[in-house]
C-alpha cells in the first residue's frame, strides 16, 4: 500500500482537509454523481456578470472548490500555479483542471486518512496502474492545509521528503525502511 505521511501545522486546517478527502472519496464511489446545478437568474434584472456566470459551464465545479478550499488553501494554490505555469495565475482553467486532478486525475483508491499523533498523521492509497497520474499535486493540496510531507512509500522507495523550497522537494531514499515496509 502506497502512503504519504504527513506532519500537521494547525489541527483545524487538518480537519477542514478532511472534507476534501471525504469528496475525493466519494468521486471514486460508483454511483457517484454530481449535485445537479440550481443556480438561478433572474432574466429581467440579471446583470452582464451574472449572465456570465450563469452560462459558464465550469461554474459548479469552481463553487465546489470555493466550499471546499479555504481562503488559506486557495492563496497557497494561487502560488503554486503562478509558480508552476509563470505566465498564468489560478484562473477558472487551472481550477477546474486542478479539481478534475484530484477527483479522475489522481487515479487511485483512497483506502484511509488517519491520524498517527497529535502532530502526524498519514493517508494511504492504493492503485492497479502505474503512472497514477503523480502525486505532485496532491502534495500540493495537503500542503494547502499546512500538512507537511514528510514521508512516502511511492512503491518503489520510502523516501523522506527534504523541502527545498514552499513547493519543490528532493526524494531522500531510506534503504532500510524501504527493505523492512517491502518485508525484504
Amino acid at each position: 500500500m502506497l502512503y504519504i505521511k504527513f506532519k500537521i501545522l494547525e489541527k483545524e486546517y487538518f480537519e477542514a482537509f478532511k472534507e476534501v478527502y471525504k469528496h475525493m472519496c466519494a468521486v471514486r464511489e460508483p454511483g457517484y454523481t454530481e449535485k445537479e446545478d440550481t443556480f438561478e437568474i433572474d432574466w429581467n434584472t440579471a446583470t452582464e456578470e451574472e449572465i456570465d456566470d450563469f452560462m459558464n459551464d465550469d461554474r459548479p465545479k469552481i463553487e465546489l472548490y470555493k466550499s471546499l478550499f479555504p481562503e488559506y488553501a486557495d492563496q497557497f494554490l494561487r502560488k503554486f500555479f503562478s509558480k508552476e505555469n509563470a505566465s498564468s495565475v489560478l484562473v477558472d482553467e487551472n481550477i477546474v483542471s486542478y479539481f478534475n486532478y484530484l477527483e479522475y486525475g489522481f487515479e487511485v483508491d483512497l483506502d484511509c486518512l488517519e491520524l498517527l499523533k497529535d502532530e502526524e498523521g498519514i493517508v494511504k492509497y492504493s492503485t492497479g496502474n502505474f503512472p497514477y497520474g503523480g502525486m505532485d499535486r496532491f502534495l500540493m493540496s495537503l500542503k494547502a492545509f499546512r500538512l507537511i510531507p514528510i514521508e512516502c512509500f511511492d512503491g518503489f522507495n520510502v523516501f523522506e521528503f527534504d523541502w527545498i523550497s514552499e513547493f519543490d522537494y528532493e526524494a531522500v531514499i531510506l534503504p532500510e525502511q524501504t527493505n523492512k515496509y517491502l518485508g525484504k
